[in-house]
């Protein structure tokens, strides 16, 4: 029996989401320097819950409901905030049990933009993948019966390098399970490119990334963090408008 062979693709920046059927999709939005990989690092040091915004005033309200509030703009921590954007400032477990709201330049206001295309879609759900969970994610998505859609948020809406070379690792392992077909040359471009960088993600960002190779900055070691792979084995999805772990009960 032949059996139809479920769509994967990639999306290379949050502005083309609207060229994509989302109907039974896995929406995986990867930021991986840095709100993706902050979100795993956060809820993986137990954090209960995250609500993201692309709305600065709107996350400052939350701090009235008992929420820690982290934010930056173009890489820089938000006057008032609790805490910045940074993945190793969350490797706290005095955040275990709090309640997070986070803002970023490029990531949730992703996130905002995959709530408006895929609100008449149906079957979505929404993922947040990273270096730093990518097990987890990939075997999720490798187990499960959906398309997959990843979405690479960027910077400011063009492309940037490191999401796309981790879209590209995905798509390549999960194209091994024979139960996918890619579905643009913007998959097999992210694949290209992940072969091209697998050796040495960091050598091969820092050397390509006109962002980072200019002004890498105060982001370095977030960098070098936010490129290890499976240090906060956690699966991120929204649920009821807030980001929690799918595998929560399982950590010891």
């Amino acid at each position: 029996m032949i059996t139809e062979k479920l769509n994967l693709d990639i999306c290379l920046s949050p502005k083309l989401i609207s060229n994509y059927d989302l109907n039974q999709t896995s929406i995986v939005v990867i930021d991986i320097v840095r709100a993706s990989t902050s979100i795993c690092t956060a809820l993986f040091y137990g954090v209960d819950h995250i609500i993201t915004m692309e709305s600065i005033d709107e996350v400052m309200n939350l701090k009235n409901d008992g929420y820690i509030i982290a934010g930056e703009r173009n890489g820089d921590k938000l006057e008032g905030f609790d805490y910045g954007n940074s993945p190793i400032a969350f490797m706290d477990r005095k955040l275990e049990g709090k309640k997070l709201a986070l803002t970023t330049t490029n990531g949730t206001h992703t996130i905002d933009m995959v709530l408006m295309a895929s609100a008449l879609s149906v079957g979505v759900e929404i993922l947040i993948g990273a270096f730093v969970n990518y097990t987890k994610l990939k075997d999720h998505l490798y187990n499960g019966n959906k398309n997959v859609l990843l979405l690479c948020s960027g910077w400011k809406d063009n492309l940037s390098i490191e999401d796309t070379i981790f879209a590209g690792k995905v798509a390549f392992e999960l194209m091994k399970s024979g139960k996918f077909k890619l579905s643009s040359d913007s998959a097999k471009h992210g694949i290209l490119l992940y072969e091209d960088a697998r050796s040495n993600y960091y050598n091969f960002v820092m050397d390509n990334s006109v962002r980072f190779s200019q002004n890498s900055g105060h982001l370095s070691h977030d960098i070098r963090y936010s490129l290890k792979e499976d240090v906060a084995p956690v699966l991120p999805f929204l649920s009821d408008g807030k980001f929690i772990d799918m595998y929560k009960d399982e950590l010891s």
